[in-house]
């Protein structure tokens, strides 16, 4: 069963107990479970922490700092101060649309609209995009483009010209930001680059650097560091404007 089917606020209590630790590794596994991922790997990967020492933290073999609970909490939608061991149970999570599948019958799911085309940061989170509103999509289509739940879909509009004829100016794309980290090669990124937004193809270059790459022929390829790429996410739909 898939994690985003299940109450995972009740999992989270029954695993760690209805009177909640105060200890902030267990606040932090708890934390992890009610955001709906299923393993600190998991978690680890959508956010690029590194993953040893994020599970160091929830497991409790090393303390973390405030600083690091912000982080946290910014992710997992809670307090950093209650991560920490301050107050009593859990606050409550807003909560988060989740893609339904197909016998749940029809019905829409409304996805954040970002502008991708600059970003407040160095465009490596999701919160250094401006929020355009709210796009509905049909839920079953949802579930066909992705297997993430829908709260970490967001839809954006294509720029430039540089992926035609795959992509044209403007057409909307769906980026699913839990594919985030570089691990395939010839998938479409929505991506900062140099700071700037762009969406474009990557490729392997030499060590500590990759290949920008353009679907569009008269546009030259280019090789840039890693440092330079800050990845949103995978494009994983789009639909041409008419």
């Amino acid at each position: 069963m898939r994690i985003d089917k299940v109450n995972t606020r009740c999992i989270a209590t029954a695993c760690i107990g209805g009177d909640m630790s105060s200890d902030p590794a267990a606040r932090l596994r708890r934390a992890r479970i009610d955001a709906g991922y299923s393993s600190a790997q998991s978690a680890a990967e959508a956010y690029g922490w590194p993953a040893a020492a994020y599970r160091h933290h929830e497991n409790g073999t090393r303390g973390f700092d405030f600083a690091t609970a912000q982080r946290y909490g910014k992710a997992f939608k809670v307090h950093a101060s209650w991560l920490m061991g301050e107050g009593g149970d859990a606050p409550v999570m807003p909560d988060l649309p989740q893609v339904r599948g197909a016998s749940d019958g029809d019905g829409a799911i409304a996805l954040k609209r970002i502008n991708i085309g600059f970003a407040m940061g160095d465009g490596s989170n999701l919160d250094d995009y401006i929020e355009e509103g709210r796009m509905d999509f049909d839920a079953n289509l949802l579930r066909l483009i992705s297997s993430s739940p829908a709260h970490r879909l967001v839809v954006a509009d294509g720029i430039g010209d540089s992926m035609q004829p795959t992509l044209m100016d403007s057409d909307l794309i769906v980026i699913d930001t839990l594919q985030n980290q570089l691990n395939k090669w010839d998938r479409i990124w929505a991506l900062s680059l140099q700071g700037a937004g762009a969406v474009k193809r990557l490729g392997p270059a030499e060590r500590g650097k990759v290949e920008v790459i353009s679907d569009n022929p008269t546009i030259p390829n280019r090789i840039v560091s890693l440092e330079d790429v800050r990845i949103i996410g995978r494009v994983v739909w789009s639909s041409r404007r008419h």
